[in-house]
């Protein structure tokens, strides 16, 4: 790739660009024509090219067989050459997302790369290793302000570079392992640092002394990808159909038509501009191409789209956030999970997202997690996953040995599995569950799922009792001598009817009263359960302490054909005549 500094002069003949720059340390100018590389790199830094020597001053394109780059896992089919797509290689999403990884993140991977250096030259360390000062860069109209600063490591400069440039530090990982096989090398040389990405390295000279070093060649190559998708001068690709080449070999190896889709693909066909074509697809994950168009086969973008794959799982389904912290350190693309197959679905708080291998969950107070693999997980994915009144996940799976049941918490509500059933206790009965002590509390463990009329009033069973929710009454919890006695009068299809407030019990719980639709239900330990209804139960709760809770049923009788109805309490009795007030009479 030919990079220019802004002092250059551009000009562009026969849709190559052609510049025309000072070199540091020369008193005259060295033109260079953009045309990158068409053979792969290979693992020991192999340019791909002959007599690429830094004194010659014109080189002979001619191209050499070479490894693929190092870090390409060659034993695997993770990601299917069939599809490579020419006209959308990266997604502008995840190619321009300069906070994709933090510095944290991309030393964590750098060390992955290689656990063991051997390099024995101090100066040239293994890049987790690598540190240098680097320079402060005005803001310009393609990257924000770089502050420089003393003894700075390679993954600060990634990140940093990423950040000011808005390029994402994964695609600058894979350029300086696609030039260089830098990340991965365990003896890099001073070449490897001096050309780390590429850039100004043009196939037709030297490269340019101006942009050597480790620093500029990131950060100048990370400013050329803005410039590519934002500054005019580069017109001569567009968006839409362009004829691009297979090789240098243009008269040879001839052109394909290649719509391309995205300011990303764009950018990496100025920088490498040559489609791989059917060899070279075909040859297999990582590999040389053999046979018919061998000899035409170039591998630049290829490895560049093979090894974010093989890297970072997909170039176009973004791993950010809380799971890619998770991924990243479980391995990334090459961890159990592998790489996504979705995007990430979000909430405020709280995400999923699937991978080849399993599902991963990102809540606000309980951390990231895999979520698959479990009877809960199994639950929630027949229920609905995320758009089941389940919602997220809230927290891990728990087993409890006591009660030999697995429960998962949801931001929704729960799911229970005791044995092969499976119980959902989700919304507001959720919350009323929870607090009454879940499958240890009050109400113990679901006995069936939530079952609801067509106007919303719903009932759910529970060891010990039931949950009620009624649009007009609110969620209620039905336990104990009162939920007894209620079941056994047909519950809400009784007499007694709907729940409209929570039970009241004295704090020695001896005595618990709740009310109902139709009317009151008093449990007494050691005594008889009874309701008051009517009149006689509004003329009660007037005066309940004084006339204390109910001791006998309501009774009914005709006196001189009137009906008249009578309870006894503990302190007295209520008397109601016909359509008279009801009488209250102490003992």
């Amino acid at each position: 790739m030919t990079g220019k500094r802004d002092d250059a002069v551009t000009y562009v003949t026969n849709g190559t660009e052609v510049i025309t720059e000072p070199v540091k340390n020369s008193a005259a100018p060295t033109r260079r024509t953009e045309a990158r590389h068409a053979g792969p790199r290979g693992r020991g830094g192999t340019r791909g090219l002959v007599g690429l020597l830094a004194a010659a001053l014109v080189l002979t394109l001619s191209l050499v067989v070479a490894p693929a780059p190092a870090g390409l896992d060659t034993s695997t089919e993770a990601v299917a050459a069939s599809s490579f797509d020419a006209g959308n290689i990266i997604s502008d999403e995840i190619f321009f997302a300069g906070t994709a990884m933090t510095t944290a993140q991309v030393k964590a991977f750098l060390k992955k790369q290689v656990p063991t250096c051997t390099s024995t030259t101090a100066t040239l360390p293994c890049l987790k290793s690598y540190k240098q000062d680097t320079p402060t860069i005005a803001k310009d109209a393609f990257c924000k302000k770089y502050s420089g600063s003393k003894n700075q490591t390679a993954a600060s400069i990634i990140a940093r570079v990423a950040k000011a440039c808005d390029v994402s530090p994964k695609v600058l990982l894979v350029l300086l392992q696609k030039e260089q096989s830098l990340v991965t090398s365990t003896a890099p040389t001073e070449y490897k640092y001096l050309h780390a990405t590429g850039f100004a390295c043009p196939d037709t000279a030297p490269c340019d002394p101006a942009y050597a070093g480790f620093f500029y060649q990131v950060y100048y190559a990370a400013r050329q990808y803005q410039r590519y998708a934002n500054d005019p001068t580069y017109s001569w690709r567009t968006l839409g159909v362009n004829t691009l080449q297979y090789h240098p070999d243009k008269a040879r190896c001839g052109t394909v038509d290649v719509n391309i889709k995205n300011k990303a693909t764009l950018g990496l066909y100025f920088y490498t501009p040559y489609v791989p074509n059917a060899a070279a697809l075909a040859a297999g994950y990582g590999q040389l191409a053999t046979g018919a168009g061998a000899d035409c086969a170039s591998y630049g973008n290829r490895n560049f789209w093979a090894l974010f794959n093989d890297w970072f799982g997909s170039t176009q389904i973004p791993v950010t956030g809380a799971i890619q912290t998770y991924w990243l350190a479980q391995g990334g693309a090459s961890s159990k999970q592998g790489a996504p197959t979705s995007r990430a679905a979000c909430s405020v708080n709280y995400c999923v997202q699937t991978f080849k291998g399993g599902t991963v969950a990102s809540t606000k107070n309980h951390g990231t997690f895999v979520v698959s693999g479990t009877v809960s997980f199994t639950a929630w994915k027949k229920a609905g996953a995320q758009k089941s009144a389940l919602g997220y996940p809230y927290s891990k799976q728990t087993y409890s040995a006591a009660s030999k049941t697995y429960i998962q918490r949801f931001t929704g509500g729960y799911t229970v599995t005791k044995g092969a059933k499976t119980y959902l206790v989700t919304g507001s009965a959720a919350k009323v569950w929870r607090s009454s002590g879940g499958r240890t509390g009050s109400l113990g463990l679901p006995k069936k799922n939530v079952s609801c009329t067509k106007t919303g009033k719903c009932v759910q069973k529970f060891a010990k009792g039931r949950i009620t929710v009624h649009p007009k009454y609110g969620t209620r919890k039905v336990t104990g001598g009162i939920a007894t006695f209620w079941i056994k009068k047909k519950a809400q299809k009784g007499a007694i009817g709907w729940p409209v407030a929570g039970a009241s019990c004295k704090k020695s719980g001896s005595t618990c009263v709740q009310k109902f639709t139709g009317g009151w239900v008093v449990v007494r330990k050691g005594a008889k359960t009874y309701r008051v209804t009517g009149t006689i139960a509004t003329t009660w709760r007037k005066h309940v302490k004084k006339l204390g809770y109910p001791t006998s049923a309501r009774k009914k009788k005709k006196v001189k054909g009137v009906t008249v109805y009578t309870q006894k309490f503990t302190k007295g009795k209520i008397t109601k005549r016909g359509s008279k007030k009801a009488k209250v009479t102490y003992r």
